[in-house]
């Protein structure tokens, strides 16, 4: 019993030097192959988008009015090549007919929210622990995932505004599969700059209002392009202490 009560003594001694109060040491994640990584803290991101449309009307990027849109969201990192994102994002669409004689066109304020799995084509080595660490000051991602759209189009006709299509009212809500890549720079240790580039496929081909009135029978869809600022939230991580002999 004596014995035992020391070593459980010398245990806790060891600890409390070890370690001082207050210490959890990082939890530690291990890849498929066995490498061990961390996994940063939470990122938040603020953004501009520029939207394009691409439905019943026209296909051409030269018929969009592009606009300038606003983003922001968060970003988890899950694995060396895994990343949780979900952003909530505002934008216009705007686009003209591409047959001139029937010279329709439509105008629509969006709001979108969407979550992503982001997948690196090259592992975050920078996550890892030990030996193959590597700093990653670039990465190139692809990514996929779901959200909902709420859309509120207003169609014209030769410059004079037309009611709804009949049994249509607005706003809409629609689902939306988003499809698309970016890349990343890290800019700072806690500062990031992304481009990121997204198709959405929907489940509505009422994004213009003119469906009928275009004859048209293909769903509708947009692409988006997003320039962010991403910033890893959380305190400062403190020094490694070192012990000089």
């Amino acid at each position: 019993m004596r014995t035992f009560l020391l070593s459980l003594l010398l245990g806790t001694s060891l600890s409390a030097v070890a370690a001082p109060p207050g210490y959890h040491s990082p939890r530690r994640f291990v890849t498929p192959k066995g490498q061990p990584y961390h996994r940063p803290r939470m990122r938040l991101n603020f953004g501009v988008n520029a939207a394009y449309y691409n439905g019943d009307l026209t296909n051409r990027l030269s018929d969009n009015k592009l606009r300038v849109g606003f983003s922001t969201g968060l970003a988890q990192t899950l694995s060396p090549h895994l990343t949780f994102a979900l952003d909530l994002s505002y934008f216009r669409l705007r686009a003209k007919d591409v047959f001139p004689s029937r010279d329709l066109a439509f105008a629509s304020d969006n709001g979108l929210l969407a979550a992503r799995l982001q997948y690196n084509l090259f592992a975050d080595k920078s996550l890892y622990i030990g030996l193959k660490h590597q700093e990653m000051p670039v990465l190139v991602y692809v990514e996929a995932g779901a959200g909902a759209l709420l859309y509120s189009p207003e169609a014209s006709q030769y410059g004079l505004p037309l009611l709804p299509e009949a049994g249509n009212s607005y706003p809409g809500l629609a689902a939306v599969l988003p499809v698309g890549g970016g890349v990343t720079l890290r800019a700072a240790p806690r500062l990031a700059l992304t481009l990121e580039g997204l198709y959405y496929f929907t489940s509505t081909d009422l994004l213009d209002d003119v469906s009928r009135r275009a004859s048209g029978d293909a769903l509708d869809g947009f692409a988006t392009l997003t320039f962010k600022v991403e910033y890893t939230l959380g305190k400062k991580k403190p020094k490694v202490l070192v012990q000089n002999d």
